[in-house]
């Protein structure tokens, strides 16, 4: 039986945890005081309740939940160090209701229960301090501390997007503040002899230095990243001469990162036992991509059993500046890679998608700055499916084996080279229906499916033509043509948001409720009703579909997003 893990949901880089106190203990640490905390409980089938503040999420696990982090063990899950009683002792004397012992069982933030004891474990938990340095007395020095601020100044940059000059200035503040907590010190100590002003001028004038080195400018706080964090700068690839240009973040060096998490490889490494099982015990259920036709052709071409599946994805974003949103508009086109093997936890968060790739989108339209730029891609790709990577694991090596490019139709289809028009010819890339048979029953008529012998014969012909005559859908060759395991017709599945939560979704929905009324069920004036008084989840409110009035029944056009 495959172990449990637990992810935060509230980071923006996916996290991995192998016991749920070491999760509440990160959770204390670094998010009781985001402005934004929100987190669902989703520990047993009857929780499901979500919490807005970190004290109520706290009362409600040591309510329901207390067993998962008393079961730990407390020589693994040591909370108390040097800094961290400092950082109690602190807290302990500044708040003004820690007056006497009954204070204690009186204070929302110390306490759970009114009338209970607090036990020692408790009291260590609910008292820790937020900003706590995650390092031993022992071994705390200067490169921690570099370390640390680093990782401030990163936060500041790029979760809660302050400009460089709003950081140096803080940076500025936190030296000036540093300097007058030195002079203060100087005077309450002036007069001893057992503390050694001299040393202290040293430490503090290290301390300002480094904090004003790292902040000083671009250079000296992105090699702090490299240093600490891996950072990889973007590689700027010239597309023509023109200056026009797209960036690129190396693949290889991304992947090697996250996969140096030996937790997150573990738990990737058990998905994948996992559903080795349960696929021996059912052949007909289908739990993974792995078990697509086209993707174990592509991991039989591998000898070796160490294969993550690896998928690309792409889309256009439009970016555009506070003042005149219009007069500066700008559209990208985003690459971005998942690894497939990932627990449905993990795989389905945002944060596990990595962008590798960037690019304005009207560059891409000229062929040549197109086939520069795929070039280069593809190249990396291949490299990592045929080479792998080397890192700290039993094997020493993993190979990557690419799956799927996903993208809305509009995407794909450019992807592929097929046409980018909906509205005439052969639109579809997977058969080669027409526009003019789309409206005709699929018990009158079947569709001819696109294969790689047929696809290959048409591009042939496209391309001994060369006059930009669009084929059977097919208008030139696809941009990962060179991608080892990629092939238009197999490589780009549907777009399911697009085809079916804002397309056939609709549609049912409108046949329905039509049904409904004319068999004298509900009238018009009933389902804007009750579409528009439905009590709603939580989780759902977000999404609320807009109520369906007459005019969009009569007009077979239901609104509505995908998620709605």
């Amino acid at each position: 039986m495959s172990e449990t893990y637990y992810f935060c949901p509230l980071c923006i880089t996916a996290n991995v945890f192998q016991t749920y106190s070491s999760l509440f203990k990160h959770i204390r640490e670094y998010h009781r005081d985001d402005p934004s905390f929100g987190i669902r409980c989703e520990l047993t089938v009857f929780c499901g309740f979500r919490y807005s503040t970190f004290d109520s999420y706290r009362r409600h696990i040591y309510r329901c939940h207390r067993s998962l982090i008393d079961s730990s063990d407390d020589s693994k899950n040591n909370i108390s160090s040097g800094i961290d009683d400092i950082h109690f002792m602190e807290d302990f004397s500044s708040d003004a209701s820690f007056n006497d012992e009954s204070s204690i069982a009186d204070n929302s933030d110390s306490s759970i229960y009114v009338d209970e004891e607090v036990d020692e474990m408790e009291y260590n938990f609910l008292n820790m301090n937020p900003i706590t340095v995650p390092v031993k007395e022992d071994k705390l020095s200067l490169k921690e501390f570099a370390e640390f601020y680093t990782r401030v100044l990163l936060e500041l940059r790029e979760y809660h997007l302050l400009p460089q000059k709003i950081v140096q200035c803080i940076s500025s503040f936190i030296s000036t503040l540093l300097d007058m907590t030195f002079k203060l010190i100087k005077i309450k100590t002036s007069t001893s002899a057992f503390i050694p002003t001299n040393d202290l001028d040293i430490v503090f004038a290290q301390v300002i230095l480094i904090i004003n080195s790292i902040s000083k400018n671009e250079y000296q706080f992105l090699k702090q990243c490299k240093n600490f964090f891996n950072y990889e700068a973007p590689t700027e690839i010239i597309l023509n001469k023109n200056e026009e240009r797209a960036y690129y973040i190396p693949l290889k060096q991304s992947i090697r990162t996250m996969l140096q998490n030996e937790t997150l490889l573990k738990s990737i490494t058990d998905n994948i036992n996992s559903f080795s099982n349960y696929v021996a015990k059912d052949k007909d259920l289908i739990l993974s991509n792995r078990q697509g036709c086209c993707i174990k052709s592509n991991m039989s071409r591998r000898e070796n059993s160490n294969v993550l599946l690896l998928k690309l994805y792409t889309d256009g974003i439009s970016v555009t500046n506070p003042i005149g949103a219009k007069r500066d508009f700008h559209k990208f086109t985003c690459f971005y890679y998942l690894l497939d093997d990932m627990p449905e936890t993990m795989r389905s968060k945002v944060n596990s998608i990595g962008l590798f790739c960037m690019c304005y989108s009207k560059h891409l339209n000229d062929q040549n700055n197109a086939k520069i730029l795929m070039d280069v891609l593809v190249n990396d790709l291949n490299n990592l499916q045929n080479e792998g990577i080397t890192i700290a694991c039993p094997s020493s090596r993993i190979y990557l084996v690419f799956s799927t490019v996903s993208a809305d139709n509009l995407g794909a289809n450019e992807v592929g080279g097929f046409q980018k028009t909906f509205s005439s010819g052969s639109f579809c890339r997977h058969c080669l229906i027409t526009y003019e048979q789309r409206l005709i029953p699929l018990t009158d008529i079947s569709f001819v499916p696109r294969t790689k012998l047929k696809h290959d014969m048409v591009l042939s012909q496209v391309i001994e033509n060369n006059d930009d005559k669009i084929i059977q859908g097919v208008k030139c060759c696809s941009w990962f043509k060179n991608l080892v395991g990629f092939h238009p017709t197999e490589s780009l599945p549907p777009d399911l948001m697009h085809d079916v939560a804002e397309g056939l979704c609709p549609l049912i929905i409108t046949a329905l409720l039509k049904e409904a009324i004319q068999q004298r069920i509900l009238s018009y004036a009933q389902i804007e009703e009750r579409t528009s008084s439905f009590n709603f989840g939580f989780n759902d409110l977000s999404n609320k579909p807009p109520p369906i009035k007459k005019q969009h029944l009569t007009n077979s056009n239901v609104i509505g997003t995908a998620s709605q």
